[in-house]
């Protein structure tokens, strides 16, 4: 991958939120306020994913990722929420299953193409319980930055 899709940062650590809500609206700002979505990024976060959850529960990780059309999107980028305690969302297929989630990588992407193969990897990120692991104890930026590039995400 040769697009660098942390290079705005948009990573926030150790986060307490009261619903997944709270925690969509954290990171849709973020990408908001640099220029990077569009002012209706958040509200149409909020209604694919109560169409199309993105909850996902892998080896006991709970992870989210959230996305929207890219015509809400001016710059492809990748947002990061790690919470303090799990928020719950909906399960990937489901309506009906809950997730307990404490990391959120939401998907800002320009280019249609660009979702299908950033999903892959995630998901081939997410099945590697070493790396999930030091997902969810990282504490700082720089080290979140070099797990991230350690899986080609960056």
């Amino acid at each position: 991958m040769n697009k660098v899709f942390f290079d705005e940062r948009i990573i926030v650590l150790n986060q307490e939120v009261s619903n997944r809500e709270e925690g969509l609206e954290i990171l849709s700002l973020l990408l908001q306020e640099k220029g990077l979505v569009t002012a209706d990024f958040y509200e149409n976060i909020l209604k694919r994913e109560s169409v199309y959850p993105t909850g996902l529960s892998i080896n006991g990780y709970g992870v989210a990722i959230p996305h929207t059309d890219s015509e809400f999107v001016n710059k492809s980028q990748l947002g990061f929420l790690k919470l303090n305690k799990p928020v719950i969302f909906n399960e990937m297929g489901t309506l009906d299953n809950e997730v307990e989630v404490n990391m959120i990588f939401m998907l800002a992407l320009k280019e249609a193409h660009e979702q299908l193969s950033m999903l892959q990897q995630l998901i081939t990120m997410f099945q590697n319980e070493q790396v999930m692991e030091s997902l969810l104890n990282v504490v700082e930026e720089e080290e979140f930055l070099l797990i991230m590039k350690q899986q080609i995400l960056i």
